[in-house]
């Protein structure tokens, strides 16, 4: 985080890492997004937002954290958690079509069409995987 708000970082230490986190984000709106996390170490996410929660940051600093854990999603939770759903297979092939077609609904051959709906099947119904795909 902090090599990406001002360049190289020289020391290792946490207490120092967190005083320059804290020079560079007092009193400043932050949207941190922690995305695809798979670590799953149940202290090393209690320091984490132990050293987050002393930035005094500005109000309305938000940080998301997305995972396909479980554990990883009870470990960083703070407020609880949306349930979704799988898409249907017609569902995925839709994002997919959209995707590759600029409106969405402009016709496709028929045999680009088998190929894209058998990937829309291999999606599994999770909806990230068909936007990723499409």
């Amino acid at each position: 985080m902090l090599e990406l708000l001002s360049g190289r970082v020289a020391t290792t230490s946490q207490q120092a890492l967190l005083e320059k986190l804290r020079e560079k984000l007092s009193g400043k709106r932050y949207f941190l997004v922690l995305d695809d996390v798979w670590n799953e170490e149940s202290e090393k996410w209690e320091s984490l937002k132990s050293c987050l929660s002393k930035l005094n940051s500005a109000p309305g600093s938000k940080i998301i954290v997305t995972t396909r854990s479980g554990k990883v999603a009870s470990l960083t939770e703070t407020l609880p958690r949306p349930k979704l759903d799988l898409l249907s297979t017609d569902e995925c092939w839709s994002i997919l079509k959209h995707a590759a077609c600029s409106d969405g609904s402009s016709d496709i051959p028929l045999g680009l069409e088998r190929i894209g709906r058998e990937i829309a099947k291999n999606c599994g119904g999770l909806p990230l995987t068909a936007q990723i795909n499409g």
